[in-house]
């Protein structure tokens, strides 16, 4: 019979090819001597009496109902069959035609209960028909010669109780040993067997153990039917019936509940394998880790020939040995670096947990010490009690070596898989201190078939081996994949959040709390591309502040007006998109990639309410983002986005606090800092760089004339005029009053002498309007000084600087005096008014210009 192509066909025919000649011919000597004993016992029917008719047929549907029943006697291996004592008594009642049928009705039970192997069925009946009929014979040739014993017997008169003893027991000794001698030669003949006299011991021996109960059930039928007569036997045959279904519905009854009772272990176990799979996912662990440990402490249980319940103990103790981990933390359990001292004590609770949830089971093997106890060493220096030596239970110590070294074979957060010889050095290693030497031996001695085990089990990827194993590197059970890795993305995900609120917490720097934010986006959600924008002071535009992944030059500088592009739309409706064209991106930008995106997402970043700005990932190979993605997006999203509050006040109370506010150079603060800058490339180039004094000439008599709003005005105009006349690298800072410095970096005397003088005339040709007919007008004085050739410090340079320019402002005024220039000036024209009264002011350190009425 074929089933879907796939099954095994069923020979329900006889097939001889399986067998050898030798077995064959015997085969065939065994039928031959069976159809000559059945012609025989058919001729001898036909003079049986209408008495012996009757008792044939009872006999017969008696033999047929029992002869299928056998029952073990409890505590033994004695399994009893009720089809020899009827086969016996039917031959003390019929003879040996009797016997050979009622025979031959057990082996036609037999073959039909035998689909398998007809001819060996067929084979075993012959043999019982052939035993049967030469000890029936022998039986009624002996006692016919020595006690007038007849066939009929029964009927015709009584004999002695002595005399009907001997022949049943005589009856069921020969049955058994021809039966006995007959099976041995044929498993002889077919090479079952190489000991011919150990397997008749064993056959005969498991014949006398059935033949007390054969003897005394015959002996108890016959004499309750002398007593009551053959009618008694309806009697015997209606109980036969009834106890036959009884029997049937008794065992059909058991079946059921027996496959209740597998189908709700299989469940149980199931449920298990599940609970501690779905552990070991909150540590990053595949589903196979705790069936490889099963597998590897089961195997040295039974190599060390530990007790059932034992062997049991290890099975369950191997699937729930990290239960109590429900206890630890998850941001523990994935932390991928070392743990602290206080995170390693909360790690250890995990066994005392776990044996104290497995207490309430109450398992009737030793499960709860196996538990709690894995994580004690050899040497004392275990967990939880530090118990030592042999005081830890020895199934403990089992799971010890069978955990540790799957655990070293997988990868876990903290560090990659190891190869298999590494694992094996950790426990040659560890044997004598951590584990016990005995079982680290037995182990390592059989690692390779309990490894096979493992691969005939599917718990080994071929696709990949490691450079020193003979097996491939473990791979987890695909079938597991699916809630597995969903369990290990929900606790990835809590603990990248976690990661992100203690990190952001304690994070001002603007660019690593970016660089992270991206670093763990990537960790959650796939990208080819991330950028984080931020609005710009007008809020009209924001710039890619961080780009982490493909183009990541080309979009570096990538500005995003509000409302343009998908990012754009982002900005300005502060809503999220990701279904939609990454294309609408890049209509409104002059950075368009070479290769189109195929999907992106787009989130707004709000602290408090207020826009910062937008995140945007863009991929080639996804279709399109979903809502578990922007579900992620948005979880990291809401913590980060505080950070990036918090990192860009931070950077604006530091810019305030480099930086002078009235006209937004820096300060002397800030001037210091870039003077270690400068000093520390200088030292390392062997270069160095100029330092510029500058003092504005007359800016007190704008402040007294004008008054201060014009002053501060006018002092951060001129910061613009300075700040115009270098370089971009060049450094500006408001030193103190009207006074500036500046840091001129790799500049000869000349370029500093072009430069002062570009700086003198910039400054006196700005002029700044007060109203329709007045204006303010200041000079400069500069002096410089060269590190290191005037100092070391910024003090000794400034200080060299501020002479230098000192003594320029003292030329200059003494030139003034020399020309006895007028207090007053002449009227000087100009496009926009008439200068009226130029006054010239000299005092002991300035010289003012100012216009006036």
């Amino acid at each position: 019979m074929v089933n879907s192509g796939k099954e095994k066909i069923k020979v329900k025919n006889i097939n001889l090819a399986v067998y050898n000649l030798p077995t064959k011919i015997l085969g065939c000597l065994l039928f031959l001597s069976g159809l000559l004993i059945g012609s025989w016992t058919a001729y001898a029917v036909f003079s049986f009496s209408a008495s012996q008719i009757f008792v044939l047929i009872g006999s017969l549907s008696i033999t047929m109902l029992v002869s299928q029943h056998q029952f073990t006697i409890p505590s033994t291996k004695i399994t009893l069959n009720a089809k020899d004592f009827v086969v016996i008594w039917g031959t003390l009642w019929l003879g040996v035609p009797g016997s050979v049928l009622l025979a031959a009705g057990v082996a036609a039970v037999q073959y039909r209960q035998l689909p398998e192997d007809k001819a060996r069925s067929l084979f075993t009946g012959f043999i019982s028909i052939i035993s049967w009929f030469t000890a029936a014979g022998i039986v009624y040739l002996s006692l016919n010669r020595w006690a007038d014993f007849t066939e009929n017997a029964v009927a015709d008169h009584q004999i002695g109780l002595g005399w009907l003893i001997l022949s049943v027991v005589l009856l069921s000794v020969l049955h058994r040993l021809f039966s006995a001698v007959l099976t041995a030669i044929f498993l002889k003949l077919e090479k079952s067997s190489s000991a011919f006299l150990t397997l008749l011991k064993n056959r005969a021996n498991w014949f006398l153990e059935n033949a007390v109960f054969g003897i005394a059930s015959a002996l108890v039928v016959h004499s309750a039917l002398l007593g009551f007569g053959l009618l008694f036997g309806f009697v015997i045959l209606f109980m036969t019936v009834v106890a036959h279904y009884a029997y049937f519905i008794h065992n059909a009854r058991l079946a059921l509940k027996t496959r209740e009772i597998t189908e709700a272990s299989r469940v149980h176990l199931a449920t298990v394998e599940a609970l501690a799979t779905a552990i070991d996912a909150r540590d990053q662990i595949g589903a196979g880790h705790v069936r490889r440990t099963q597998i590897y402490a089961v195997g040295i249980g039974e190599l060390m020939e530990l007790s059932a319940g034992e062997l049991q103990a290890l099975s369950t103790g191997a699937l729930l040995h990290d239960i109590g981990k429900l206890a630890v933390p998850d941001h523990i359990l994935n932390k991928p670096g070392r743990l602290t001292p206080a995170e390693m004590e909360k790690i250890k609770i995990h066994a005392a947990v776990g044996a104290s949830i497995l207490e309430n089971v109450n398992f009737s093997y030793p499960v709860v010490p196996t538990v709690k106890y894995h994580h004690e060493a050899w040497d004392g220096s275990g967990y939880p009690e530090g118990l030592k030596g042999e005081n830890i239970p020895l199934t403990a110590r089992i799971l010890a070596v069978a955990d540790t070294f799957d655990t070293l074979r997988g990868a876990r957060p903290y560090r990659p898989a190891v190869t298999r010889d590494e694992a094996r050095k950790f426990l040659i290693n560890g044997a004598g201190t951590q584990f016990d030497q005995n079982i680290v031996d037995v182990f390592l001695r059989n690692l390779k078939s309990l490894e096979a085990e493992i691969t005939a089990q599917g718990l080994y990827y071929t696709l990949e081996r490691s450079q020193t194993s003979d097996l491939p590197v473990v791979f987890d059970d695909e079938s597991d994949q699916s809630y597995v890795e969903q369990i290990k993305r929900a606790n990835r995900e809590v603990y990248t959040l976690y990661e992100l609120a203690r990190v952001f917490s304690s994070s001002l720097n603007l660019h690593d709390t970016l660089s992270l934010f991206v670093q763990k986006i990537g960790e959650l959600v796939p990208f080819d591309t991330c950028i984080v924008y931020l609005m710009d002071d007008s809020q009209d535009f924001a710039e890619a502040a961080f780009v982490q992944g493909e183009n990541k030059s080309l979009f570096k500088h990538k500005r995003v007006k509000t409302g343009d592009g998908a990012t754009g739309f982002v900005l300005k409706k502060r809503q999220s998109v990701y279904k939609i064209k990454p294309s609408l991106d890049f209509t409104f930008s002059q950075s368009k990639p070479d290769k189109d995106y195929s999907a992106m997402i787009s989130l707004p970043l709000l602290a408090d309410e207020k826009m910062l700005g937008a995140v945007s990932l863009y991929s080639f190979d996804l279709k399109s983002y979903e809502e578990e993605h922007m579900r992620l997006l948005e979880a990291v999203s809401r913590i980060a986005s505080d950070a990036v509050g918090m990192a860009l006040q931070h950077a604006e109370s530091e810019n305030r606090a480099l930086t002078d506010l009235m006209t937004d150079l820096p300060n002397a603060r800030s001037l210091k800092m870039q003077f270690e800058k400068e000093t520390a490339r200088a030292s390392r180039n062997g270069s160095s760089f100029q330092v510029l004094m500058l003092d504005l000439d007359g800016f007190k008599a704008v402040n007294d004339t004008f008054g201060h709003n014009v002053g501060d005005k006018l002092l951060k105009e001129i910061a613009l005029v300075l700040r115009g006349q270098l370089r971009d690298y060049d450094f500006l800072a408001r030193y103190a009053g009207d006074e500036f410095v500046a840091i001129v970096p790799e500049t000869s005397a000349e370029e500093v002498e072009d430069l002062r003088d570009r700086m003198e005339k910039a400054v006196f040709d700005f002029m700044l309007p007060v109203d329709e007919d007045r204006c303010a007008r200041v000079g400069i004085s500069i002096g410089s000084a060269c590190y290191p050739n005037h100092g070391e410090t910024l003090d000794e340079v400034v200080v060299a600087a501020d002479k230098a320019m000192y003594a320029v402002k003292a030329v200059r005024k003494k030139k003034l005096a020399d020309e006895k220039l007028p207090l007053f000036a002449e009227i000087v024209e100009t496009d926009d008014f008439m200068e009226e009264n130029f006054i010239v002011e000299l005092d002991e350190s300035h010289i003012v210009s100012s216009a006036i009425n």
